[in-house]
């Protein structure tokens, strides 16, 4: 499957990559990266498929400045401080 098939972006939009966070028969929640006319962008996305067709359903946002390495500190953090079951607590690396 392409990535242009895999991830149903605007016909604006160019993908380039993309990575699922969740997905399955109804929903796609995911991170792509696009190409349009102002550039490259890392965009957050939810489809969810209505009729056989795939609609954005909850975001379509820009999310390349977001502070990745805290935001998954942080939910690491909330994960293991409230006993979030079904999560992955990504392992800490060892300090030198």
């Amino acid at each position: 499957m392409s990535e242009e098939k895999k991830y149903p972006v605007s016909q604006t939009f160019t993908v380039l990559d993309g990575y699922d966070i969740y997905r399955s028969n109804n929903i796609i929640v995911a991170l792509v990266v696009v190409q349009s006319q102002f550039g490259k962008d890392l965009r957050l996305y939810r489809w969810l498929k209505k009729k056989d067709q795939w609609k954005v359903d909850l975001c379509r946002m820009g999310v390349g400045r977001w502070k990745w390495n805290e935001i998954a500190a942080k939910a690491n953090e909330f994960i293991e401080k409230y006993g979030i079951k079904g999560s992955q607590v990504a392992a800490a690396e060892p300090e030198e």
